[in-house]
């Protein structure tokens, strides 16, 4: 006759392992503490917009392929704010690679690359100067954090990241975080070896022909027909310099919010650089680190909010700052 109170035992034994085994292979394995395969919004340690970075199907909870090692998020998926798309990279696969890497050498250098400056220093693993293909697709052992800005990682938003405010590879932090003094600062995030401003739009128009096609442009399509505003295939020179359009209909209530108080902060911006007679530089402008400025939890979500603040700040910034 056969133990049931052994049987039990052994079948507990083996959900036990099972779950084990599934925790190690995934990614925030550290988060999952009811060890059931998923990360709850409850669980997550960071801040919200870290984690609506990882939640790649929006439905409140990492899951699937977004813990999986090695698992990549849908490429071509939509940014509100198609300046938030120009800084960031949703397709990791081998072809975007080759599409980046412009002179075919294999390597990523810094002038190709047009994303943020603190996501290429955390991809250079070897801290050679540039990204090559393994570091780029994750065949390398690479940060599970690298969809995320400072800003998000940021959670009390005191200017530095702490062991605690970080959920990616230990080795990662390390290897950042050159004074060792457990903290990263932004200078640590970005790395060294950036000189000068670029012309972002000359580094963008590979063939040199004053447009940019699709075929150059390395973020999502939504982005591009955002900033398309003749519908013709192409980009200007205007058209990608330009300030976002106004809201549309169907923005957002926090959207709507965060545009207008942000193009009542850039206005105001714009005039004080004018008078100092300083250079025309959007992303040195510390109101679109946080974008948040008069933001409350009864106006909606305060990613939308911020999203529709960057927006109207520099739509306000040009305005105030006048013809360049």
């Amino acid at each position: 006759m056969k133990n049931p109170t052994f049987g039990a035992a052994v079948l507990c034994c083996l959900t036990v392992a099972g779950l084990s085994a599934q925790k190690a292979q995934m990614r925030f394995a550290g988060l999952d503490t009811n060890g059931d395969g998923v990360i709850s919004r409850s669980e997550w340690r960071g801040s919200e917009q870290a984690f609506r970075n990882h939640d790649w199907n929006g439905d409140g909870r990492l899951s699937g392929d977004e813990v999986r090692p090695g698992g990549r998020r849908p490429s071509g998926t939509a940014a509100q704010d198609p300046y938030d798309a120009v800084d960031e990279i949703d397709d990791w696969s081998p072809e975007n690679f080759a599409r980046l890497d412009h002179n075919r050498d294999g390597r990523v250098s810094r002038t190709e690359w047009h994303a943020s400056r603190e996501l290429f220093t955390r991809l250079d693993r070897d801290r050679d100067g540039a990204i090559d293909r393994a570091e780029f697709t994750g065949e390398a052992d690479l940060d599970q954090d690298r969809e995320d800005r400072f800003r998000d990682l940021d959670l009390n938003h005191d200017g530095r990241v702490s062991r605690d405010e970080w959920h990616g590879a230990r080795a990662v932090f390390e290897a950042l975080d050159g004074n060792r003094d457990g903290v990263l600062t932004r200078a640590e995030a970005e790395g060294s070896g950036w000189s000068g401003e670029r012309d972002e739009f000359a580094s963008v128009d590979v063939n040199r022909d004053g447009a940019i096609s699709m075929d150059e442009w390395h973020w999502n399509q939504a982005a591009f027909r955002r900033l398309d505003s003749d519908r013709n295939g192409t980009l200007s020179r205007r058209e990608f310099d330009t300030a976002p359009a106004p809201p549309a209909a169907n923005a957002s209530p926090a959207y709507r919010a965060g545009y207008d108080r942000g193009k009542q902060d850039g206005v105001q911006a714009g005039r004080e650089d004018k008078q100092l007679r300083n250079r025309w530089d959007l992303e040195g402008q510390r109101e679109l680190e946080q974008a948040d400025a008069g933001y409350a939890a009864s106006m909606g979500a305060r990613d939308q909010y911020q999203s529709g603040y960057r927006g109207g700040f520099r739509a306000g910034y040009a305005q105030g700052f006048g013809p360049r």
